[in-house]
């Protein structure tokens, strides 16, 4: 889940005579701004591209495989974003989808639900039509399962989902087959239900999947056999979070979202709202694990960000009141188990402010902290750099294969950073103005394609400042030179996921309602109903989707002519698979095949 909803409490503040008297006088729809007729941006790949091997086992990033794409957390994917977009269709609107979905090659869509009150910890959709195809049971635990992670199976040319519980995990054929189950190990020292599991993410180097848990415990599995390759399970060495974290939700906040999500999603199972729930899980309170995790794809390491050993803030009382980032190597020994050392650890004050993400190569480690840092770590986890961007980076860091670019993200703003090695500089920052007469802030990571950053902008009233009392939101792409919104659509609902997209270049978005579950406490029906599920959007224009994807193509076969290919093998393999990509996605926008690239680019922008 990622932390997007940092500026959440400043809710704290509210002035509630300011709320009733608005609530009488004001009109809360807010309706998007029309923007110019679309172009496609002057931006280009320059350079070699920054990649570190390429696996067959690990899909290529035609859609959304993991939580943040990539195993390393890039949030890049090698196709463009569909330019114009409607809503196609929602399913499955019964559940809350904090996490994912994340879909197959086919663009097949699978999600773990939060607190569902069906017993399932995974469904299965059609991508195209949103029917639902299979489950698979939770067994009570219906705390959350976190992103499906879909690899390949090079032996049958076929795709597996691995996913777990806080007690099983699974690898399960596309087909809902499931190929093996085993036991995690992970045992419960509270009360109520099962904690939280982070998803599952992939090592390379030992062909094993992971799993993470809220509270601080880690296993392996052989990808293949399910075999659990640790003889006993990982307890990270943190201890949880205070309960009293810095500003705190009011009871006057969290009583009425709460009341607005039982009234969609119903009762909470473990009996706190889900509000209070999930805004306790974003802001860390009584966790040692509040984000996804990365693999570096170059070695047996995963990066996890959470929280320090107890004694490291000065006083020991099983609280910890600072951040850390671990880097845990893992050494395959001649009988196949599994050893592990922490290489690693990085100590900051306050909490983590972000997935941490690797750069393809593994040479860069990108995270966030609580004031407004983006911080850039070697593999060896020595701060090399760090710009301040005004605000809490509100997710993970998006780190492009392109021209050293990074997009991080905060409650109001986007900037984009040029990472120089031993410094950041800050290109631009966005100044978003999306809906006439109510302020604009943004809602999810942003997502690198090759046409632009796919965003998710929200609106809220203009009276209640930078808080974000969210009552409309919606899906756009920025140009990567200037930050300006070049296209956008309308919202079936908010997410507090990531922003997915499919493989023909559409968004799909879990819908995981969380500040507008306070605006539609505070302003009832003058805000639109809550909703939950899975919303398709899919283009509405397909000549302009393929004159994106063959320009950009021309591009990326430019920058591949301007390197000798022998001198860089890695590089030159990279931009053939990325040129491949996006002539695909422009034969099938078009129905037929493409021809030269300068051709087709020619020939499809002269049509405009």
């Amino acid at each position: 889940m990622t932390k997007v909803l940092i500026a959440l409490v400043i809710f704290c503040g509210v002035v509630l005579s300011a709320l009733v008297i608005a609530y009488w006088q004001l009109d809360l729809h807010a309706k998007p701004r029309e923007l110019p007729a679309y172009k496609l941006t002057e931006w280009q790949p320059k350079g070699l591209p920054n990649v570190g091997v390429i696996n067959p086992v690990i899909p290529d990033l035609t859609t959304s495989n993991s939580m943040h794409y990539g195993i390393n957390n890039n949030a890049q994917l090698m196709i463009v974003t569909a330019p114009k977009q409607e809503l196609a269709w929602v399913a499955e609107e019964s559940f809350y989808i904090p996490e994912g979905p994340t879909l197959d090659r086919e663009g097949n869509i699978y999600f773990s639900p939060y607190q569902a009150h069906e017993d399932v910890s995974l469904v299965a959709i059609d991508g195209e039509t949103g029917k639902r195809r299979w489950v698979i049971p939770a067994h009570g635990d219906t705390n959350g399962s976190g992103a499906i992670l879909i690899l390949n199976d090079v032996d049958t040319n076929s795709q597996i989902l691995y996913h777990s519980t806080y007690s099983d995990a699974y690898a399960i054929k596309t087909t809902g087959e499931i190929i093996w189950q085993a036991k995690t190990g992970f045992k419960y020292a509270g009360t109520g239900t099962n904690p939280h599991t982070w998803g599952v993410n992939y090592l390379p180097g030992i062909d094993a999947v992971s799993v993470l848990s809220e509270d601080g415990k880690l296993t392996l599995f052989a990808r293949k056999t399910g075999q659990q390759l640790l003889s006993q399970v990982l307890n990270l060495p943190g201890s949880p979070a205070s309960m009293d974290y810095v500003d705190r939700p009011s009871d006057f906040i969290s009583d009425r979202a709460d009341k607005a999500g039982e009234e969609v999603f119903g009762k909470a199972p473990q009996g706190q709202g889900l509000f209070s729930t999930i805004s306790m899980i974003i802001f860390g309170g009584g966790k040692e694990v509040t984000n996804f995790y990365g693999s570096d794809p170059m070695s047996n390491r995963l990066y996890i960000a959470a929280t320090a050993p107890d004694e490291v803030d000065g006083v020991k009382d099983n609280i910890s009141q600072l951040g850390a980032i671990y880097a845990f190597d893992f050494t395959q020994q001649s009988d196949g188990s599994v050893t592990t050392e922490i290489a690693a650890r990085y100590d900051f004050d306050g909490g983590t402010g972000s997935t941490p993400t690797i750069s393809n190569d593994g040479k860069y480690i990108f995270a966030s902290d609580e004031n407004g840092n983006l911080i850039t770590l070697d593999n060896k986890l020595n701060e090399l750099w760090r710009v301040n961007v005004g605000l809490q980076i509100a997710a993970s860091i998006s780190a492009s294969a392109d021209n050293n670019e990074l997009y991080a993200v905060t409650a109001l703003n986007i900037h984009k950073v040029i990472n120089h090695g031993d410094r950041g500089e800050i290109v631009w920052t966005t100044n978003f103005e999306m809906y006439p007469g109510f302020n604009t802030i943004n809602a999810l990571t942003a997502a690198i394609t090759a046409n632009g950053v796919a965003v998710s902008l929200g609106a809220t009233p203009k009276f209640v400042g930078d808080m974000p009392l969210m009552i409309a939101n919606g899906f756009g792409l920025l140009d990567k030179n200037t930050g300006e919104v070049i296209s956008f659509v309308e919202g079936y609902e908010e997410s507090i996921a990531a922003t997915m997209i499919a493989p023909d270049g559409g968004f799909v978005i879990g819908s995981s309602p969380t500040r507008r579950l306070v605006a539609k406490g505070i302003f009832g029906d003058k805000i639109k109903p809550i909703r939950g599920g899975i919303a398709r959007y899919k283009s509405t224009d397909n000549r302009l989707l393929a004159r994106d994807a063959i320009c950009m193509a021309q591009r990326y076969q430019i920058r591949s002519d301007s390197y000798n290919a022998n001198e860089h093998p890695v590089a030159s393999e990279w931009d053939k698979k990325q040129i491949l990509i996006l002539r695909n996605q422009a034969s099938i926008a078009l129905g037929r095949k493409m021809g030269d690239l300068a051709d087709e680019c020619k020939r499809l922008i002269q049509q405009d």
